[in-house]
């Protein structure tokens, strides 16, 4: 009875655990096409400050997250519910945070090169 028990525990966290990497998946996928490498923004909760930020990774790009807390970045697909459980039920809980703050940092990249360019022209420099 107790074995069975065992394996219908280890089963159902089995089911949990791949559940949570496809959801982290989808959340990167996301936001993947939005950044560019080098790409990042910061959110306040409670106490510790969370940065996401688009990283290369084994000739690949990520979506890496780090804390205040933890300053190593860890790309969404390589968390582990064992290490890093609020951190990712924030995550999955702010899927559509991370998605819009990518898009502001695009938006702001945006404006910035113009306001550059519109600077340069200004000073008659050849900005091409």
């Amino acid at each position: 009875m107790a074995d069975d028990m065992i394996k219908m525990y280890i089963e159902k966290r089995h089911k949990y655990e791949a559940k949570i990497q496809q959801d982290l998946e989808k959340i990167e996928k996301s936001a993947i096409d939005i950044a560019e490498v080098g790409d990042y923004f910061s959110v306040q909760n409670d106490e510790l400050l969370i940065t996401i930020k688009a990283i290369m990774k084994d000739d690949e790009k990520h979506i890496a997250v780090y804390t205040s807390e933890n300053p190593t970045e860890i790309p969404l697909c390589e968390l582990t519910i064992t290490e890093n459980p609020d951190l990712i039920m924030w995550i999955i809980q702010n899927d559509q945070l991370i998605k819009e703050g990518f898009k502001e940092v695009l938006i702001n990249a945006v404006r910035n090169a113009e306001n550059i360019v519109n600077t340069l022209k200004q000073l008659k420099v050849n900005y091409e």
